[in-house]
């Protein structure tokens, strides 16, 4: 469920956020691009024992943006009831046997296309809609503030892959 803000809200705020999440999906871009200049072995070795590699965290990041271009988009400025997000464990799993299995460079441009389309579709959304009241299962947030969740996600991980 969701409900659209009051229209009073101020356009340099709105503006502020939307160029900020806009902003952080160039720079994941650039930063996928950078690691096609580093060594194979390098990316298919583990971060640490017992995590997965480099290669496998930017692979988990193409079905998650599948999800949210597919199963939350659309439905979240719809004002529709948002389909079950699949499991977390499965849908990580399987991404971290395919970018294991598949070409490195493979998985660098399928991250690549994937999030520029995306970012593509942010950019088509009105400032007004990022303030769009939803909720996702029990908690209750604006667009942006979701968008935001997702930014972080991606930070922690670049964090955790920067070589």
């Amino acid at each position: 469920m969701c409900s659209v803000p009051n229209k009073n809200f101020e356009v340099v705020h709105l503006l502020k956020e939307k160029s900020e999440i806009l902003a952080h999906h160039q720079n994941f871009i650039t930063f996928i691009h950078s690691l096609k200049s580093f060594d194979e072995n390098l990316l298919r070795k583990p971060i640490e024992d017992g995590k997965w590699s480099v290669i496998e965290i930017v692979g988990h990041f193409c079905p998650w943006d599948e999800f949210v271009l597919q199963h939350r988009i659309p439905y979240l400025l719809k004002c529709k009831r948002l389909p079950k997000g699949p499991s977390v464990e499965d849908l990580n799993k399987h991404s971290s046997l395919l970018a294991r299995t598949e070409a490195v460079e493979n998985t660098l441009e399928k991250c690549i296309q994937i999030r520029e389309e995306l970012l593509s579709q942010l950019k088509q959304i009105p400032e007004d809609d990022w303030l769009i009241k939803i909720q996702i299962n029990q908690s209750n947030l604006t667009f942006y503030e979701y968008l935001k969740g997702l930014k972080e996600h991606d930070i922690h991980h670049i964090n955790q892959i920067k070589i």
